[in-house]
């Protein structure tokens, strides 16, 4: 598989490689936003891990006309990389299509495993998930929990799939409105929180982790 690190500080960039390089991937690296959006539409990766200040060509907007434009950039991974803090810039970022993000400092060894995860939802081999006792069987269109059949309503299933595709990765309202209901929704992001209690009351021995991050949205991640 191609990675693309788009990084202007060379330090971090050499770094970022590294790691990925020693798990066996493909990997290629630019210095600014024009550079790095000409090879993506040349390399066509299947993910590109991003820093949001950049020379020529911000992330933002490094994000947007790929997500506008799959046609001429394919419809890579985005993990962003940011030194900003502020909850708006990171929701700026998932808005406009990033799969993920990071704050700097980060431990490369952490990105590696993150991507690993965002990665592995393209192949999509088996048609099963499975978090703690819970397994969504997609062939089937069945969800057991403790080995039992749970009657789950379509949007309730699409939407368990999309946390358990996604597990601990953050996706925000606006993402499962997208992936869940499409374009056919009219009620604004309340919706996913409707759901996402039906969700939590059906399924008691997950409830505690589907998790709120606060002004963001969901995450499937197990509560230690």
């Amino acid at each position: 598989m191609k990675i693309l690190v788009v990084e202007d500080d060379l330090e971090i960039q050499q770094l970022i490689v590294y790691f990925f390089q020693k798990e066996g991937y493909e990997v290629y690296s630019a210095s600014d936003g024009l550079d790095g959006l000409k090879k993506v539409k040349n390399l066509k990766p299947e993910m590109i891990v991003l820093d949001i200040m950049l020379p020529s060509l911000d992330g933002k907007n490094f994000t947007k006309i790929i997500r506008d434009m799959p046609q001429q950039y394919g419809e890579p991974k985005i993990v962003m990389l940011t030194a900003k803090t502020e909850i708006d810039d990171v929701l700026d970022g998932l808005s406009l299509g990033a799969n993920d993000y990071m704050r700097k400092p980060f431990d490369p060894r952490e990105l590696v495993l993150r991507s690993k995860k965002l990665l592995e939802t393209n192949t999509d081999k088996s048609k099963k998930y499975k978090f703690k006792s819970v397994v969504l069987d997609d062939s089937k269109h069945e969800v057991h929990e403790d080995g039992k059949e749970v009657e789950l309503s379509k949007k309730e299933y699409d939407l368990l799939k999309c946390l358990m595709k996604n597990e601990g990765l953050v996706m925000t309202r606006e993402r499962i409105l997208d992936l869940v209901w499409q374009s056919n929704y009219y009620s604004g992001d309340r919706s996913v929180d409707i759901y996402i209690a039906k969700l939590r009351e059906k399924l008691k021995t997950i409830a505690k982790d589907i998790r709120t991050v606060k002004g963001v949205g969901y995450r499937l991640e197990e509560k230690k």
